[in-house]
């Protein structure tokens, strides 16, 4: 169940690129009002969290990011909320951060509230990096909502002018940005047929998209994989999705693919649905419906003797010219 707790935690601390973005409908508050606000509510949410508080942590929370995280952990077959509480590594402390600003959004709903500290993820080496909390008023009162992350080593100028306390930074780069409307609430998914993740390889492309009318994603130039609210079921599936081409960056080959995932030691993930396209092709979405058999199912065993079936395309398969490795 650790592994569940480390996919919720990367909901608060998602590894986000940043780029250039209008500074319309941003504002800068006062900011040593907004640094009380944002650091009251995150502390009350971490000791939550390192407390398995559930009801800390629900006070200090989204109503969105609660019922995300939820899904998340009854899409794996989790209990809510006990697994959520288990085995948790410490949220990161503020203490270890230098504060740089916080901004709030045009109709002041939202708040980004940016810190600058050296993070060690994983087994990597420690880096600078960018650490903006994300908060939404509710009912009148900040609630946080998530987390970004990001590696300041690439980023030289946006480093430097961090370091000066220079807030307009915070105003042009899009990973600083707060919500220009709050979350949607998600509906609750119920306990899945089967364990299902969509993985996305956009580089230079948007992709928005909705799976069995209730599993929600969106990707912005980047490879990602998320778990399907909801799981996959044996039969007919649907997915719908938009496709939206960033025309000041490169667009190459770009890949979806959804994946029952295996349950039963020794299985594999079978590939049921896909849409595989090269860097001369348009790329467009569409709605779909698409069928999981039993013989794909049994296809994840190794020791399954038939031919596999193959997934669904939502674009042929382009051929290998003759002689192609």
């Amino acid at each position: 169940m650790r592994a569940i707790f480390l996919m919720c935690f990367l909901l608060f601390a998602a590894l986000v690129p940043l780029s250039a973005a209008p500074q319309a409908g941003f504002s800068k508050p006062d900011q040593k009002v907004a640094r009380d606000i944002v650091e009251t509510v995150y502390s009350t949410w971490r000791i939550g969290m390192m407390r398995a508080n559930e009801n800390a942590w629900r006070s200090a929370t989204s109503k969105s990011r609660q019922m995300k995280v939820r899904n998340l952990i009854v899409s794996q077959r989790g209990e809510f909320p006990h697994d959520f509480f288990r085995n948790q590594p410490e949220p990161p402390s503020l203490e270890k951060f230098q504060y740089i600003g916080t901004i709030a959004s045009g109709n002041k709903q939202s708040l980004a509230a940016t810190y600058v500290g050296n993070v060690q993820l994983g087994d990597a080496k420690a880096s600078e990096n960018a650490f903006v909390l994300l908060f939404v008023l509710e009912d009148g009162k900040w609630k946080f909502d998530q987390s970004r992350m990001f590696n300041l080593s690439r980023l030289p100028k946006v480093k430097e002018r961090l370091h000066k306390g220079d807030l307009s930074v915070l105003m042009e780069q899009d990973g600083f940005h707060p919500y220009a409307e709050a979350p949607a609430v998600p509906a609750a998914c119920g306990r899945p047929q089967l364990i299902g993740k969509v993985f996305v390889d956009a580089p230079g492309r948007s992709i928005e998209m909705k799976i069995n009318g209730i599993s929600v994603h969106a990707f912005s130039d980047e490879r990602r994989a998320d778990v399907i609210s909801g799981g996959l079921r044996r039969g007919k599936n649907t997915i719908s999705y938009t496709i939206t081409t960033h025309e000041k960056l490169a667009h190459p080959a770009m890949a979806i693919g959804l994946f029952v995932m295996p349950e039963t030691p020794g299985n594999h993930p079978v590939c049921v649905f896909d849409h595989i396209l090269d860097a001369s092709d348009t790329a467009k979405g569409g709605e779909f419906t698409f069928e999981i058999s039993k013989e794909s199912i049994a296809s994840m065993n190794p020791r399954f003797t038939g031919t596999p079936p193959q997934p669904f395309h939502a674009v042929p398969l382009k051929k290998k010219p003759a002689g192609a490795k």
